[in-house]
């Protein structure tokens, strides 16, 4: 998302290498911990991970503001997937071997 111009930040309970070092890197700055105040100003858009459940403060306080949010699935197919073609491989057993 940053590198189609978007400002990202984001924030979790445990940030450490190599993912820290990779969002350094690329100037998204990670918060530690999940508060109401890592969501200042007015985000566009707000992703909450699977793991976020009800009472997480931050998940809390976007739904009390009203902020519009979605999960990775849904961001990844606005952004990413939709309007294209898509081959899914799915299934129990075979999809390494399916798709080397």
């Amino acid at each position: 998302m940053k590198e189609r111009g978007f400002v990202v930040s984001g924030s979790d309970e445990n940030v450490y290498p190599p993912m820290s070092t990779f969002l350094e890197e690329r100037g998204i700055a990670i918060a530690q911990g999940y508060r109401a105040e890592n969501l200042a100003g007015r985000p566009d858009l707000v992703v909450i991970g699977n793991a976020i459940t009800r009472g997480n403060e931050e998940a809390e306080s976007v739904l009390e503001r009203r902020l519009r949010y979605c999960s990775l699935a849904e961001l990844l197919k606005e952004f990413f997937i939709q309007g294209k073609r898509s081959l899914v491989v799915a299934g129990t057993h075979g999809k390494t071997t399916t798709t080397s």
